[in-house]
């Protein structure tokens, strides 16, 4: 029977060496949680290996003096380790709840670890007592008379350890809580089989098989690593961010944006981006650990780091010149060939800067437009005080009140034809003023709509109001032929797009030649086969297609030839630019090539007589601005 348990633990072995390969392969040994779960599969591994040793050096009795001696070490060795092992699955459950902060302070470790104190307080003294176990060249291993204390000790931490997993089971899904819960269980089970029957040594194959489903269940890369760098991933950064704000933290978390990740990515090559990368988490970890600092590293691709530190109160402005140095330093030979990052950072303290997750997660991939371009570092605060940002925050509610109240406004600025001496159409222009951030112009209100995700609400609106006033008696007293309308490239790539406008067509009687759909010229650069389809369909069926702002994006000469587009809407910036000479030579081409396509050429910006006058002159003939009001 003894065989056949001790080759039961034998078997431990190599699952402890999936567990090592498949940890290792799967780039989970960075961060705090990575770190203790590899501490406690090496405790238990100890425990396997030493209990094992004990077992096979007493294979004949009496034992030799030297034999004594090598059973006790053993035996010593798996105490301890077996104990530890209880310990560091509680710091463990601390770590995955992501609750460590309640015992951040060294005296609350120290607490938590009375009961492992206790059992090498009791191992220290065995020697002289033979509490614990005892050793005999006749009879081997031999328990003491206060062995169940260190059972009793053990009991601590199991009951602790359930209850606080099932306190927290919120902060897990289900197959966390189940497979960590069903460690105690499990581990219950065998100890109790060996302590009735010593002969059985099951407990270390039993906690191999529970570690083992703590890899398959709790320990997924998927949730925690990007495989690209190793690093502990978004994901794992946004599950944090979740338990943070359930159980109440206040922590700093510091965010280092590099805006031109992409390009310098595609310049040196990923392999030597990443390592530009792992260049910058060692620099940080470095520092962290001179200046005793605990944080949590995440890395979002292309180029975005979540650092996160317990402590609300520690100022990052004292740490970034220092890091920043360092950074240079260390990759001194990429700045050589010409890669130079431009990073951008923001502290954020979380939550009283920025309560809600889903807004700071936004935050964080958007705050370089906001922030000031001449500074490196920002804080949170001076940017969410910002209008431009308290708009795109608070897009969600402002489009509630200003539909709801009916306050988003749709005004028609016309388009003037210079050969026929008449105002041949009208641009849909949105605008708003809403009571908490004033007025909002058609460029503010739309880029914050796109970027909020709140385009398709608000161009169904637009276009609603704008087929109800072409299809109405108002429009008929006008003397325009049609209207255009603006669309996003998010509408167009819609699938049921064509099936709203004909809705849209049926319900308010409008023939297609009324309608002018206008398209920003940037939007083309990530045109879809649905989009490019649906702007087919539309034309077949009559509709007008311009694109707008051209000038002001890639200007892609093909795409417009394929494009079955009637008419260019001039961007502003070109007739700015035409103040000088090489500006105007620029304007007057291209006015001149998109007509020879043959295409229809609207020129904005005739705000006075003289501009309007240089653009007749240079060959264009419907023109838009406030002196064609």
């Amino acid at each position: 029977m003894l065989e056949k348990t001790i080759y039961m633990n034998m078997a431990a072995i190599p699952i402890y060496i999936i567990i090592w390969v498949t940890t290792v392969f799967r780039k989970m040994t960075k961060g705090r949680t990575n770190v203790i779960f590899l501490l406690l599969t090496g405790t238990a591994f100890l425990t396997v290996l030493s209990e094992l040793f004990s077992r096979f050096s007493m294979n004949a009795f009496p034992l030799s003096e030297t034999q004594v001696k090598i059973v006790k070490a053993a035996d010593y060795v798996y105490f301890i380790t077996r104990n530890a092992s209880n310990l560091i699955y509680i710091y463990f459950i601390f770590s995955v709840t992501r609750t460590w902060y309640r015992i951040r302070a060294l005296w609350k470790k120290l607490v938590i670890a009375i009961p492992f104190i206790a059992v090498l307080v009791m191992l220290a003294f065995n020697e002289y007592n033979g509490y614990v176990f005892t050793v005999t060249a006749e009879r081997g291993y031999d328990r003491g008379s206060r062995i169940l204390v260190l059972y009793l000790l053990a009991m601590i931490y199991f009951a602790f350890g359930t209850i606080y997993v099932t306190l927290c089971r919120h902060l897990l899904d289900r197959g966390e809580w189940t497979v960590m819960i069903t460690m105690y269980a499990s581990n219950l089970v065998a100890v109790l089989v060996q302590l009735f029957y010593p002969k059985m040594l099951v407990e270390c194959y039993f906690t191999s098989i529970s570690i083992l489903f703590i890899v398959l269940f709790v320990q997924r890369p998927e949730k925690q690593v990007d495989m690209s760098t190793g690093l502990p991933g978004y994901r794992a950064f946004c599950e944090e961010l979740r338990k943070i704000r359930s159980t109440g933290q206040s922590v700093q978390m510091i965010i280092s944006s590099i805006s031109n990740a992409n390009e310098v990515r595609r310049f040196l090559g990923e392999d030597e981006y990443f390592e530009y990368i792992h260049s910058i988490d060692r620099v940080i970890r470095e520092y962290a650990d001179k200046e005793k600092k605990a944080f949590e590293l995440y890395f979002e691709e292309p180029g975005c780091i979540y650092i996160i530190t317990d402590d609300p109160k520690y100022n990052p402005v004292q740490a970034i010149p220092d890091i920043r140095r360092r950074v240079r330093k260390g990759s001194e030979r990429f700045r050589m060939r010409g890669a130079i990052p431009d990073i951008r950072i923001v502290a954020v303290r979380f939550p009283e800067d920025i309560p809600d997750v889903g807004e700071f997660l936004r935050f964080g991939h958007s705050f370089m437009r906001f922030a000031n371009v001449d500074k490196v570092f920002t804080r949170a605060s001076e940017i969410t005080k910002l209008r431009e940002y308290g708009i795109e925050a608070h897009m969600g509610e402002i489009l509630d009140r200003a539909l709801d109240g009916s306050k988003l406004k749709i005004s028609y600025k016309p388009v003037y034809s210079e050969s026929e001496g008449r105002y041949v159409s009208a641009e849909a222009v949105i605008s708003l003023d809403d009571e908490e951030f004033g007025e909002m112009d058609d460029v503010m209100i739309t880029e914050a709509a796109e970027n909020r995700g709140m385009i398709i609400r608000l161009g169904e609106y637009v276009l609603d109001k704008v087929f109800a006033f072409v299809g109405s008696e108002e429009f008929e007293l006008c003397s325009y032929d049609c209207v255009d309308i603006p669309v996003s490239v998010t509408q167009c790539m819609q699938m049921d797009f064509i099936d709203l406008i004909w809705r849209l067509r049926e319900k308010y009687d409008v023939h297609p030649e009324k309608i002018c759909l206008c398209i920003r010229e940037s939007a083309y650069e990530n045109m879809s086969a649905v989009m490019n389809e649906n702007l087919n369909k539309l034309a077949m069926q009559g509709y007008g297609l311009c694109l707008d702002g051209y000038g002001n994006g890639y200007s892609n000469i093909r795409r417009i030839l394929e494009l079955p587009i009637r008419s260019v809407r001039l961007d502003k910036s070109m007739i700015a630019a035409a103040s000088g000479e090489a500006g105007k030579a620029v304007l007057e081409g291209s006015i001149k090539m998109l007509k020879s396509i043959p295409l229809e050429v609207i020129c904005r910006g005739a705000d006075d007589e003289e501009t309007a006058e240089m653009l007749i002159n240079m060959g264009c003939e419907f023109l838009q601005g406030e002196y064609y009001k």
